[in-house]
């Protein structure tokens, strides 16, 4: 125990005659389902290397120190990170990370922004595994098949925790809540099957969302959100489309902003550019026909969700969300309340609230189906 205050005490101590220390601020991981993501808040110009062995990732920060009140915070494991070490070599700080497998390691840094006031260093731990990459004549070649794939989304995550709730609540938690009860029950149903875009508290970028629809060979695309706005009073859900000539109101445009944006938030180190991604994929007749599907989705789940509670625009809404470029297939963002609001943010964080949006969806997403069925 001795030991262990003693090194603590030498770790995070910066000595009166040493120079200038670079200062560690904090320590994050974030597990997803192909890779384990390791991010270290820290000043501009950070001295570091990383390097990958057999059995450990050893970053090394040149004349470091690391703070007392998040120190614990560097201690983590899961599936790919068996435990972390921390020693001192000199006035720099080497940390260990034995890993349980050979990995890809990646790392880079990001720049401070309106979330993040810190310089960020991201180590991405990636598995060895054959990548099921998506290549343009796969995609040229997409074509839906006969059963209903529906796509359920959880916006944010990892990094990014989207909007905050007056009493704390983080919006990429109640996504994921809602999200989960809408793939149970839509799977439940029989005849439709529903997949999740993430299962857990990791970032996805916004194009790879689009790609995992195009890989399941989807017909829907759900993403789930919640809103936010400065005004604590606002409150009712809205259902938006894709629009990529404008934006039906300025709520709207301020939403696309954000949405948008969020892949520097999470943690991305190269945002792509959602329309070059997407313009070998996407006809001229395909896009009319996405987006008049999409409107008709937008519709019936509108409906539905008005029946649960209120909603804050009683017509669809449209935005020109990246997340929302699936190619071919209707695809609708659902803003289920106002995280803002308090009273809204509870229910936000109720489960039986939380089944009753889920369940209005789904019946949203049924209604389109007959109706599409009864019209051929």
């Amino acid at each position: 125990m001795r030991y262990f205050i003693g090194l603590v005490l030498s770790l995070v101590m910066t000595s009166a005659f040493a120079e200038e220390k670079t200062t560690l601020f904090d320590f994050r991981y974030w597990t997803a389902p192909n890779h384990t993501r390791i991010v270290v808040d820290t000043e501009e110009n950070t001295l570091f290397s990383v390097s990958a062995k057999d059995n450990y990732v050893l970053l090394s920060v040149k004349s470091a120190e690391v703070l007392p009140q998040t120190f614990s915070h560097l201690f983590f494991e899961d599936e790919r990170i068996k435990r972390t070490q921390i020693k001192r070599s000199g006035d720099d700080i080497r940390l260990i990370f034995y890993t349980n497998n050979v990995f890809k390691v990646k790392h880079y840094t990001l720049a401070p922004n309106k979330k993040y006031k810190y310089h960020r260093l991201v180590i991405d731990l990636i598995d060895l595994l054959p990548k099921t990459a998506l290549t343009d004549t796969a995609i040229e070649q997409y074509d839906a098949p006969e059963r209903k794939v529906v796509i359920v989304d959880a916006g944010h995550g990892g990094e990014d925790p989207g909007a905050l709730g007056k009493n704390g609540s983080r919006e990429k938690d109640v996504n994921l809540a809602i999200a989960k009860k809408l793939v149970d029950t839509i799977n439940q149903s029989g005849d439709i099957t529903a997949i999740l875009t993430r299962s857990g508290d990791y970032y996805i970028p916004l194009t790879e969302r689009i790609t995992i629809g195009l890989r399941k060979k989807a017909t829907m695309f759900i993403s789930i959100h919640a809103d936010a706005v400065e005004s604590s009073s606002a409150k009712g859900a809205s259902i938006y489309s894709l629009s990529e000539k404008g934006e039906t109101s300025k709520l709207a445009k301020q939403l696309e902003q954000s949405e948008n944006s969020v892949d520097q938030f999470g943690g991305v180190e190269t945002v792509i550019d959602s329309d070059q991604f997407l313009k070998t994929i996407l006809t001229d007749f395909s896009r009319k026909d996405r987006d008049i599907q999409s409107q008709q989705l937008a519709t019936t789940i509108l409906k539905q969700i008005s029946a649960i509670g209120p909603v804050h625009k009683k017509t669809p809404q449209k935005a020109n969300f990246v997340v929302l470029k699936s190619p071919a297939i209707p695809s609708v963002l659902v803003e289920t309340a106002f995280i803002s609001n308090p009273e809204q943010e509870a229910r936000l964080n109720n489960w039986r609230e939380q089944q009753k949006i889920a369940d209005a969806i789904f019946q949203g997403i049924k209604d389109y189906y007959s109706a599409v069925e009864a019209s051929l």
